[in-house]
């Protein structure tokens, strides 16, 4: 068995971009499938921009959910929602344009338009998309950050549809100054640019 605060350690030594391929390592060093599914449900949300390594995971996880249920892994609450998801899920993402086919998406759609301008890295090209996953084709589940957000395998996504995405920043939400930026809020016109 993997000694878990080394594991912890090792994971918390890194920034939260770096921290996604430490977590894909220490995913494959791990004894058996089920502490690589724990690994990824313990420190998934702690991961930033994992474009680079979302095939890399989802074989992982592919692999490691062939032998061990994910239901079974989930905490209470998750286990409940994900108990009460339907066959096939209407699954949403926001993301920057190109990146439709990631890992993390949403049930909730206000959660993705969200997430299509971007938290921490704002999003030049905003895309906003739909798709339907079937629950056996979820490898994680997460509502610690309420985005009652589902991984899914990528290469599993059905009827992949674009909706309309929110207006891009607008340069003006950044560098103008803040009493401007308020009056701007106050009138509905931040992020609004054409």
């Amino acid at each position: 068995m993997m000694d878990s605060l080394s594991v912890g350690e090792r994971l918390l030594l890194c920034n939260s971009y770096a921290r996604t391929f430490e977590l894909f390592d220490t995913m494959i060093e791990a004894p058996t499938p089920e502490e690589r599914v724990r690994l990824f449900l313990e420190w998934w949300n702690a991961c930033d921009d994992p474009w680079a390594w979302r095939s890399c995971l989802a074989g992982v996880l592919r692999a490691a959910l062939r032998d061990v249920c994910l239901r079974d892994l989930l905490q209470a609450p998750e286990r409940a929602w994900f108990d009460a998801l339907d066959p096939v899920i209407l699954v949403y993402r926001g993301c920057e344009a190109g990146r439709e086919r990631g890992l993390s998406w949403t049930t909730d759609v206000e959660v993705a338009k969200h997430c299509a301008r971007g938290q921490r890295v704002k999003n030049m090209r905003p895309t906003l998309v739909s798709a339907h996953i079937p629950k056996v084709h979820v490898l994680g589940v997460f509502l610690s950050r309420k985005e009652s957000e589902v991984v899914v395998d990528p290469r599993r996504l059905r009827r992949l549809t674009a909706l309309e995405p929110p207006a891009p920043w607008d340069p003006e939400d950044f560098y103008a100054p803040p009493h401007k930026r308020e009056a701007r809020k106050r009138t509905g016109v931040l992020g609004t640019a054409a």
